[in-house]
């Protein structure tokens, strides 16, 4: 949430943006820490602080309380009060020598007694931090832009933006080629702006209100923003915005197409520290050709992968029970995970002199139990160094999460003796912990939607999006603005420029050999020859009304015919339905097809843009998902044929089909049985022929 008035703005940051999880502090003495990010271009006059905080209700006033820091300088002390369930806790924070990153740390101290004795470890000892609930208001002046080309990561494509991140696209005109270059740049910022939500608006003019990217000749260039200079203008350049001097005009140019595509490419390619200064012209430009899962989204099959790679660094752990250290990393989702393969996960790690001989680290895939490693030296260790061997049937299809769990106990002499929770400590050290995933054959079925949310799958197989094409029929700025705003989602999802990708406003021949992505309100009559559902004046479900997928509100729209097949009424106008379709390419058995269609174009740039929030997103599974964003309700299920896309080996393949069909399987049996008889027959004729002729 924004707002401003005459002199500052302000904005509203709830911390679950910035800190992802609801933490539960557990014991006599807890902490966790938040990074609060500060975007470069912000000048903070003002940080203020609004903290939930669930609890026990058996601390005590007078020995537990709630303690926060920023940047290591305490803020505030309040003792927790025993009448109340939620604690809130409102403050400014300090804002001299703020840092790029600032760290908000927040310490309980716990005690259920207050002259007895207790068992600091006792499941009574808690405190959950609400961050769905928390927020921090923040005051500020922006500065200016400059004409310096490395404010464009610093400050317009800036990691630390808060959500939602705002950009305008402007291309000199609307030609397929043009909007190939719109969609490749949006992916580019979805890949960069990583972790934020990014809306992404087709444009025509100079917006006042938000940061724009312009793509055209160095004439058009000249006449949208009205240079009357003489001096030439850069194949990259940043300008500020003649209606707010706090946002910014980049633009991508050259004189002729080929050469802004090869300014557009350098833009995506070149490391963001190469851009300084006023200008920066490109001379030559060499394209890496991706091969396929060859991305920085997946890992590697077969090679060690170092944590500290993903861009983890190395966890600290301290007290009883520290928040688990996780490490997220995905895997394609079109893997054939072959059960008798083993991961191999090397965890280097320490601990320290002050944990009892029971304490341990439990290890966990996917929230499932893999092992616990005892802490059995006495006086602690430096660094430990394990091989830990993983079933790969734990593996789950996209994202997997691997969890590292410290369980420190202090030792006792005594019910009544405190702990040292300074004593109890340990490290997880990426840079030496890697993790190695086999080498699997890709083989999936589809379609599943679900696939194409988590990690734009499977159109991120070849990174660069080379195997795909985006599909429209009309170019209504909407339809553009939805196609830009799924592309930086996209590339959100695959953390990888699109350089190759194009986009058709017509099927030809390159379309119907690629992957498809179509977007609109009418769809070809030729795209839907697989589709789960027929959409034209109204909807052709051909699946029995007693299996339809939708729901009793649902239900009332639809009405049964002689055939038994559920149609939608003619009645329902499908204004308040957004439909995300998912089937195989009536074109190319292995390619697929992913549609994203309503009536109302701003239906569409609506779920184009809300597949930022997860809980809207989970929701989008199966082949088809339907989005009444007039009630927000979700209607999603598998009703299509699935398909295979890949290759096995010729063994697996066998005993996936015998193990997958029982018809096949039967077949199988009768087939071997016929093989088996027939050599056994060849046996005995072979002994009785021997035996005729007296040699048995």
């Amino acid at each position: 949430f924004i707002f401003s008035n005459a002199y500052s703005k302000e904005i509203i940051v709830p911390l679950k943006d910035i800190a992802f999880q609801n933490p539960t502090l557990r014991s006599i003495q807890a902490e966790y820490t938040i990074k609060l990010p500060i975007p470069s271009r912000y000048l903070v006059k003002d940080i203020f602080l609004h903290l939930e905080v669930e609890k026990s209700r058996a601390l005590v006033k007078e020995r537990s309380s709630l303690t926060l820091f920023f940047n290591d300088k305490l803020v505030l002390q309040k003792p927790f009060d025993p009448l109340l369930d939620i604690m809130v806790i409102e403050t400014n924070l300090p804002i001299t020598n703020l840092e790029p990153y600032n760290d908000l740390k927040i310490s309980a101290i716990h005690h259920y007694c207050l002259n007895c004795c207790e068992f600091e470890g006792s499941p009574e000892l808690w405190s959950k931090l609400d961050l769905e609930n928390s927020y921090v208001k923040i005051t500020y002046d922006e500065k200016p832009i400059l004409e310096d080309t490395l404010l464009i990561r610093d400050y317009v494509l800036d990691p630390k933006l808060f959500n939602p991140v705002s950009i305008g696209i402007i291309t000199e005109n609307k030609e397929d080629n043009y909007l190939s270059l719109a969609a490749r740049l949006a992916g580019y910022i979805g890949s960069y702006i990583k972790y934020r939500r990014i809306k992404i608006s087709y444009l025509r003019t100079i917006p006042e209100d938000k940061d724009v990217f312009v793509i055209g000749s160095r004439a058009f260039v000249k006449q949208i923003l009205n240079l009357q200079t003489e001096r030439g203008i850069p194949d990259i350049s940043i300008y500020p915005n003649p209606y707010d001097i706090t946002k910014a005009i980049v633009v991508i140019t050259g004189d002729s197409y080929d050469q802004i595509l090869k300014s557009l490419n350098s833009f995506m390619s070149v490391k963001e520290n190469l851009y300084t200064g006023k200008d920066y012209n490109i001379t030559n430009l060499k394209q890496a050709n991706l091969s396929a899962y060859n991305s920085m989204m997946f890992l590697p099959l077969g090679k060690k992968v170092y944590l500290s790679d993903l861009g983890y660094d190395d966890f600290k752990f301290k007290g009883i029970y520290p928040p688990p250290a996780v490490i997220e990393f995905r895997i394609p989702q079109g893997l054939y995970i072959q059960k008798n393969k083993k991961i191999k996960f090397h965890f280097a790690y320490n601990y320290g002199a002050g944990a009892r001989e029971d304490s341990v680290i439990n290890i966990y895939l996917n929230d499932k139990y893999i092992t616990s490693l005892k802490m059995e030296k006495k006086y602690g260790t430096v660094l430990e160094e394990k091989d830990i061997d993983i079933p790969a049937y734990l593996l789950q299809q996209g994202l997997n999460k691997l969890k590292i769990e410290y369980a420190m106990m202090a030792p006792g002499g005594g019910f009544c003796i405190s702990p040292n929770i300074e004593a109890l400590r340990g490290t997880f050290f990426t840079s030496k912990s890697y993790i190695e995933i086999p080498k699997m054959p890709y083989w999936f079925e589809m379609p599943y939607l679900e696939y194409f949310v988590d990690s734009a799958f499977p159109y991120s197989i070849k990174a660069d999006l080379s195997e795909t094409v985006f599909l429209i029929n009309e170019k209504e700025d909407n339809i553009l603005s939805s196609l830009l705003t799924l592309s930086s989602y996209m590339g959100s999802r695959s953390s990888s420029p699109y350089v190759n990708l194009r986009v058709y406003s017509y099927i030809n021949e390159d379309v119907k050999s690629k992957h498809i992505i179509y977007i609109g309100r009418n769809i070809p009559l030729e795209l839907q020859a697989k589709s789960p559902l027929k959409i034209t004046e109204n909807i052709d479900l051909s699946i029995p009304v007693y299996k339809s997928i939708f729901s009793s509100s649902f239900l009332s729209k639809i009405k049964k015919d002689n055939s038994n097949i559920a149609n939608l009424n003619y009645l329902n106008t499908l204004t308040n339905q957004v439909f995300f379709l998912m089937f195989q390419s009536p074109y190319d058995s292995q390619r697929v097809v992913t549609v994203l269609y309503s009536k109302n174009l701003e239906g569409i740039n609506k779920a184009s843009y809300m597949l930022y929030i997860p809980k809207f997103a989970q929701q989008i599974r199966g082949d088809v998902a339907i989005w009444d964003f007039y009630v927000n309700q979700f209607f999603s299920d598998n009703i299509g044929e699935k398909f295979y896309i890949g290759n096995l080996p010729f063994i697996e393949r066998l005993m996936f089909e015998l193990g997958f069909s029982p018809i096949k399987l039967a077949m199988g049996a009768i087939i071997l049985t016929l093989i088996l008889s027939l050599v056994v027959k060849k046996i005995l004729d072979y002994r009785e022929k021997r035996r005729l002729e007296g040699e048995i």
